[in-house]
């Protein structure tokens, strides 16, 4: 059980302290006790000013943990492996493959893993560690692996393809949430959660036997949601009983807003330079 634990938002689309820059990604930095373990890598063009002025080594990583294969998540990964080699490197095999999104009146576009880190994950293979089921990555803390799917009301497909023509719908079965067991309960990280919040958080209540989560970070994908799904969203995170919520990147501010008129205070204000921490745990 993880007694001490603090996250560094070092990559997001906003920014919360004056000397950072944002980009539409996600990158965490977090303590558990005396692990450090780095959850995505955004794009990779912050990343590493960031660190530095928040004062974040990317050296001396007990684990990188990629949440899913998009370029948004991945694409700091060659950066991070110039700092240092990290004890070990999480992501699904279903990472690895192409993806793009379909777009209007244009060729569909690349948004898979960049060149510049599937090279440098090319280089460190003893290192990596193939999450398809739920995998711990370091004493107290947890890949979920595979999310089961269950239908979510309101949701609307991804546009996300495995081939340039589109034909192929991508379901992301890369994607994937850390789940941390502390003394006040269950803290939840999510990349994008692609696979739905409820669903997410019912796979780790399944996991773990446990009924509430204490805290839910991270990027909760509902920036196109419909209202429908924003209330499914809202009423599972409700009946988990979640009591400190901190959604950024692809939340998006309208969903955002929607959960705040729910939950009110429970709602953190999360860019990079954000510090969370999890103290007297």
């Amino acid at each position: 059980m993880i007694e001490r634990l603090q996250i560094a938002v070092l990559a997001d689309n906003y920014v919360a302290a004056t000397n950072v820059l944002g980009e539409h990604g996600l990158s965490m930095l977090i303590e558990a006790d005396d692990k450090r373990i780095l959850f995505d890598t955004g794009q990779g063009k912050v990343l590493k000013d960031n660190a530095d002025a928040l004062g974040v080594r990317l050296s001396g990583l007990s684990a990188v943990v990629l949440s899913h294969g998009h370029y948004d998540h991945t694409g700091g990964l060659g950066v991070v492996l110039e700092e240092g080699v990290p004890s070990a490197i999480f992501l699904h095999p279903a990472a690895l493959q192409p993806k793009y999104a379909k777009v209007k009146s244009s060729p569909a576009r690349p948004i898979g893993i960049p060149e510049f880190s599937r090279h440098a994950l090319g280089a460190v293979q003893d290192r990596m560690v193939w999450t398809k089921t739920v995998t711990e990555v370091v004493p107290g803390v947890w890949c979920t692996g595979e999310i089961p799917r269950a239908p979510v009301d309101g949701h609307r497909e991804t546009g996300f393809f495995l081939d340039s023509g589109c034909s192929e719908p991508d379901p992301l079965i890369d994607d994937q949430a850390l789940f941390i067991d502390t003394s006040k309960g269950l803290v939840v990280i999510a990349g994008c959660a692609h696979a739905g919040v409820a669903n997410t958080l019912e796979h780790i209540v399944a996991l773990t036997g446990r009924n509430e989560v204490f805290a839910l970070a991270g990027g909760l994908h509902l920036w196109q949601a419909s209202q429908l799904e924003m209330e499914a969203t809202a009423n599972a995170i409700g009946r988990r009983n979640v009591r400190i919520l901190a959604p950024c990147h692809c939340t998006g501010l309208r969903a955002r807003s929607n959960l705040q008129a729910r939950f009110h205070s429970l709602v953190q204000d999360v860019g990079a330079g954000t510090r969370l921490e999890f103290v007297d745990l």
